[in-house]
């Protein structure tokens, strides 16, 4: 058989591209532990390009700090070890001050850098052992990096009056931070994959419920944001005293930037203050029911916190985390069809939200030296929040599913059922009803007085038969050597030995005599 006619066939080998590749050799499993070239790489990336980018940009601050301060340098590498373990949430000790309320700032910026560094080392169609050691990537270099920075202020401990809280509290809130990193980075690209990894299967309810438990979080934030900026304005006469302390340029921009860095903490605040919850300031505290004296921080991001006594119309800011509660449950009783498991899916939205509301204000609290500790009242909160957000959501859902029509179904699901309801399909036979679609091109009327009338095309001009032309080529595919050729009709010469040329010309006709089928 002539090799130019040969099929190229897959082999066990093959990757269907014709290339032949040499099979494993039997018995050879590459283990977890072994990686490609090109993946260990990437995972290197993981591991080194946050760490070293926040290494250099604490190193940038720490030293422009101390020049324009007139520190001596002898003590940069503790301060910058120092500042490390405070933008993770690691409380120090200077002196016998302890620092333990850290700005949230610089923490969401690490964790943010870490999670965009995994999700693009993701692959498409990630394996548990894959996951593990993107995992272990994102949790290796702020690691070893915290172990450093541990040596190296137990080292200037004789020197500076700087002391950490300890190697398990360092290691135990950088563990979880880049845990929850890695969460999201993972999450964002293969939520499927991550979802298969749980032992048990997850309801339809639940993850409905987690998607609008993201979406309850965000807009309480935004509510806290709002009544922050608004409580800003209104006493934007505090301004002059909580700068006081600022003597020169110098102590102005430090004190606005401290002030930048800890805004998400009075947010968080702020939103507890919306449910009800008190905030304390060591001895005293603040709420919608009552301001207790005591003593605060002069700082600039503090000029929204309200004075006393407490009005009695500030009771009425609690319709804000019952109104989100209900916004929550007019979704779910829209979009969820699942009308038995609606209630579970909105009590699951209460639960991550007020879940999620207590991470972030643990986040935002802490010791604050002689003040005392400072933060959310955090049993309160959750029971202030489960509250609003499980009640309202409930009403909600009873009210989007007795007053409300449901939502509109997605797009793709929009265009499949006006295909299906389309006036062509007969529902009682399930068989598709004849168009009209032949019947627009192709009039019976027009073709019956084409018929009846033939002396119409009597002037019509005789087109000759088209000359064919053949090529073809000579293929010996049976043992007793039966050879073929083409020639064309009507042919008295005989049959070429190895190649026919073929060529088929037919002439255009006119647009008029165009038949249908041709």
């Amino acid at each position: 058989m002539n090799s130019r006619n040969a099929l190229v066939r897959r082999t066990s080998g093959s990757r269907g591209t014709g290339e032949t590749v040499a099979a494993s050799p039997p018995g050879h499993d590459p283990g977890w532990w072994s990686l490609s070239p090109e993946r260990a790489r990437t995972l290197l990336l993981v591991a080194a390009r946050p760490t070293i980018t926040a290494l250099a940009a604490t190193v940038l601050l720490v030293l422009v700090v101390m020049l324009t301060t007139g520190t001596d340098l002898t003590s940069a590498p503790a301060a910058v070890a120092a500042t490390w373990l405070a933008a993770h949430q690691v409380p120090l000790t200077v002196g016998r001050t302890t620092l333990g309320l850290l700005p949230l700032v610089p923490t969401a910026v690490l964790v943010w850098l870490a999670a965009r560094e995994c999700a693009r080392a993701v692959p498409n169609r990630p394996t548990p052992v894959e996951l593990g050691w993107l995992t272990g990537a994102v949790l290796a270099g702020p690691l070893l990096m915290t172990a450093v920075c541990l040596a190296v202020t137990g080292d200037a401990a004789g020197v500076t009056p700087l002391e950490s809280s300890g190697p398990v509290a360092a290691f135990g809130w950088v563990f979880v931070l880049y845990l929850v990193a890695a969460a999201a980075g993972i999450g964002s690209r293969a939520w499927s994959s991550l979802c298969a990894l749980v032992p048990i299967e997850i309801p339809e309810w639940a993850v409905l419920g987690a998607r609008a438990a993201r979406r309850t979080v965000l807009r309480m934030l935004g509510c806290a944001v709002l009544a922050t900026a608004i409580s800003f304005f209104v006493h934007l006469s505090r301004l002059d005293g909580a700068y006081r302390q600022a003597h020169n340029f110098t102590d102005v921009l430090g004190t606005t930037l401290l002030s930048l860095l800890y805004l998400p903490n009075v947010v968080i605040g702020a939103a507890g203050i919306l449910s009800g919850a008190a905030v304390l300031f060591g001895a005293g505290s603040v709420g919608l029911f009552g301001v207790t004296g005591g003593h605060m921080p002069v700082l600039p991001a503090l000029i929204p916190v309200p004075e006393g006594p407490a009005s009695p119309w500030w009771a009425a800011l609690l319709l804000v985390p019952l109104g989100v509660g209900v916004l929550g449950g007019i979704e779910l009783g829209r979009t969820s069809d699942d009308r038995p498991g609606a209630p579970w899916a909105t009590l699951t939205c209460a639960a991550l939200s007020t879940l999620t509301f207590l991470a972030l204000a643990i986040l935002g609290s802490g010791q604050l030296g002689a003040v005392g500790w400072v933060g959310v009242d955090l049993l309160m909160l959750v029971v202030l929040m489960v509250t609003w957000f499980g009640f309202g959501g409930f009403v909600g859902m009873v009210f989007a599913r007795r007053f409300l029509t449901p939502a509109a179904p997605t797009e793709s699901a929009a265009e499949y059922d006006d295909y299906d309801d389309t006036d062509d399909y007969d529902d009682d036979t399930g068989e598709y009803e004849d168009d009209d679609y032949y019947e627009d091109d192709y009039d019976d009327d027009e073709v019956d007085d084409e018929d009846d009338d033939p002396a119409e095309y009597a002037d019509a001009p005789e087109y000759d038969d088209p000359a064919v032309e053949v090529d073809a080529e000579l293929v010996e595919d049976f043992d007793d050597d039966l050879e073929v050729s083409i020639a064309a009709p009507g042919s008295t010469d005989e049959p070429a030995d190895d190649i026919v040329d073929v060529e088929v010309v037919e002439s255009d006709l006119p647009d008029e005599d165009k038949t249908p089928g041709r």
